[in-house]
C-alpha cells in the first residue's frame, strides 16, 4: 500500500491534470495530456533573442511564480549585457550557440524572440528536444516551414505558445464571451484596423522602441552576423538589417506578419473562423518610399463564404488617425474591441437607435460641433477588473506543468502563418488568392 502521502500527492496531481483537461475544452481544444511536472518544480527556461520583445519576455517569465531564467542567448554583445543586467538569476550563463539551448538538460522551456525567419529551425530543434516552447509571431517565413513546426510540435508532444497576447487580454475575453452568446445575430462584415507614425519611420528602431539611432558598439566584432545571417541569402555585414530587420523581405513578412496578424488572431480567438477561403492584397510604398523593401501600406480583404463573412483589414504607416480597433458588425449588435476596449452598440438600423443619434446632433449643435462630431454612447463598455485573466507567459508556463493546449497553441498557429502567407502571395501574385483546405496550400 502507498504511504498517504504518496496518494495525496497522485490525487493532486491528477486534479490539475483535470482542471487542464476543462480549461482547454472551454477553449476549444483538447487536451495534450503528458507526464505533468510538480507545481513546486521549478521550470528551467532560456531566452534565445534579446532583442526589443525578447528582453521583456525574459523578464515576464522570471517574474512567474516557479520558473528560473537559467540561459540566455543572443548575437549582439548589447543585448546580452542588457539581459544579464536585468536577469534576476544571478547564476545565469550565456551561450552564443543557439543549438547548445536544445542540448542542455537544465533547460525545460525556451522563448524565441528571433526574427521570424529563424523561428522555423529553433522551433524544430526544440520540439525534437522536447523543451517546451514559446515563440513570437508571425510564426515562420512561408508555408512549408508551418507544416515541419507543426508536426514536430505535436510528433514530440511538447506544449507550444504563440505570442499574441490579444488571446490573454480581459477585453478579448469579454468580447469572445458576448460573442458566443449570440447576441451580435448574424455577422457579415468584420473590419480591422491599424495606423501607425511618428516622428520616424516605422520600425526603424533599434534596441528598444523609443532607441531610434543606431548603438555607437554596433560592428562586426559586437555582432556575429556570419550566424545572423546563416538562415537567409547571404550578403556583407549590415547593421542596419541586423536591427531594422522587419523591413525586409529576406526575414520576415512585413505588415502582414508583424501588424495584420496581431488583429487577425485576435479576431479568431473571439471567432474561431480560421483560415479563410479567399485573400486579396493591396499594398504599396506610398509615404516611406527610401527606408525599406516591404510595402508602409497594406489592406486585405479575406472571404468566409461559408460563414457568409467577410474580414478586412488596413494599416498605413503615415497617420495615426484611427489607431487600433476591430469592428464586428452584427446585424443586431456592433461590438468594437481592442487592448484596452470592449463595447457594444445597438443595431443602428432600428428606429430607436436613429432617435439616440438625433439627441446626440442636438447636443453637439449646443456646443457649436457639426452633427458628424455627435457621439452615440455604447450600452456595455468593459471596466478594468470586470474579468481576471492570466498574462500570456503564465498560461504557457501553468501548460508546461498541466500539459493543457495553450491559449494560442500549434493550431492556431497553423491558421495564422497560413493567413498571412495568403496575404503575402496575393500582394506579390497580384491577384485573389484561393487556400486549398485538402492540399493545404494556397493556388
Amino acid at each position: 500500500m502507498l504511504p498517504e502521502k504518496t496518494l495525496a500527492r497522485r490525487n493532486f496531481l491528477k486534479g490539475i491534470a483535470a482542471a487542464g483537461a476543462g480549461l482547454a475544452s472551454g477553449m476549444g481544444s483538447a487536451p495534450a495530456l503528458l507526464g505533468q511536472k510538480s507545481p513546486n518544480d521549478v521550470i528551467g527556461v532560456a531566452a534565445i533573442g534579446l532583442g526589443i520583445q525578447g528582453h521583456r519576455l525574459m523578464q515576464y517569465a522570471q517574474s512567474t511564480p516557479k520558473a528560473e531564467v537559467r540561459v540566455l542567448c543572443d548575437l549582439y554583445q548589447g543585448n546580452v549585457a542588457r539581459g544579464k543586467r536585468l536577469c534576476t538569476n544571478p547564476q545565469v550563463r550565456v551561450v552564443h550557440e543557439w543549438e547548445k539551448v536544445m542540448e542542455d538538460p537544465a533547460i525545460d522551456a525556451v522563448i524565441i524572440a528571433t526574427p521570424d525567419f529563424w523561428h522555423a529551425p529553433m522551433v524544430i530543434a526544440a520540439a525534437q528536444a522536447k523543451k517546451d516552447i514559446y515563440v513570437e509571431k508571425g510564426w515562420c517565413t512561408n508555408l512549408e516551414d508551418a507544416k515541419k513546426m507543426r508536426q514536430a510540435v505535436k510528433d514530440n508532444k511538447v506544449v507550444m505558445q504563440l505570442g499574441h497576447h490579444y488571446n490573454s487580454a480581459p477585453t478579448y475575453t469579454k468580447a469572445r464571451e458576448i460573442f458566443r452568446s449570440g447576441a451580435l445575430g448574424k455577422l457579415p462584415l468584420i473590419r480591422t484596423y491599424i495606423d501607425r507614425s511618428g516622428i520616424r519611420p516605422m520600425w526603424k528602431f533599434y534596441t528598444d522602441y523609443d532607441i531610434l539611432d543606431m548603438p555607437a558598439d554596433a560592428g562586426p566584432n559586437t555582432i556575429d552576423w556570419d550566424r545572423w545571417i546563416a538562415n537567409a541569402p547571404k550578403r556583407p555585414f549590415d547593421a542596419e538589417r541586423f536591427f531594422t530587420w522587419r523591413c525586409y523581405w529576406d526575414y520576415g513578412t512585413g505588415i502582414a506578419g508583424d501588424v495584420m496578424s496581431h488583429v487577425w488572431d485576435g479576431v479568431n480567438m473571439i471567432v474561431g473562423m480560421g483560415i479563410p477561403d479567399t485573400a486579396m492584397t493591396q499594398g504599396s510604398l506610398y509615404f516611406w518610399t527610401g527606408d525599406r523593401e516591404v510595402p508602409d501600406q497594406w489592406t486585405v480583404l479575406f472571404d468566409y463564404p461559408r460563414q457568409n463573412m467577410g474580414l478586412s483589414f488596413s494599416c498605413g504607416f503615415h497617420s495615426n488617425h484611427i489607431g487600433e480597433t476591430t469592428q464586428l458588425l452584427g446585424r443586431d449588435m456592433t461590438m468594437e474591441v481592442g487592448p484596452r476596449k470592449c463595447r457594444t452598440f445597438s443595431p443602428e438600423w432600428k428606429p430607436e437607435y436613429q432617435l439616440k443619434v438625433k439627441k446626440a446632433e442636438e447636443l453637439a449643435w449646443q456646443f457649436g460641433l457639426e452633427p458628424q462630431d455627435a457621439v452615440v454612447l455604447p450600452d456595455y463598455e468593459y471596466k478594468p477588473g470586470e474579468i481576471t485573466v492570466t498574462s500570456h507567459m503564465q498560461d504557457f508556463l501553468d501548460c508546461t506543468r498541466t500539459r493543457a493546449v495553450p491559449r494560442c497553441g500549434v493550431d492556431r498557429a497553423f491558421e495564422e502563418i497560413a493567413t498571412i502567407m495568403m496575404s503575402v502571395e496575393s500582394f506579390k501574385k497580384g491577384r485573389k488568392v484561393h487556400w486549398d483546405t485538402v492540399k493545404e496550400a494556397i493556388l
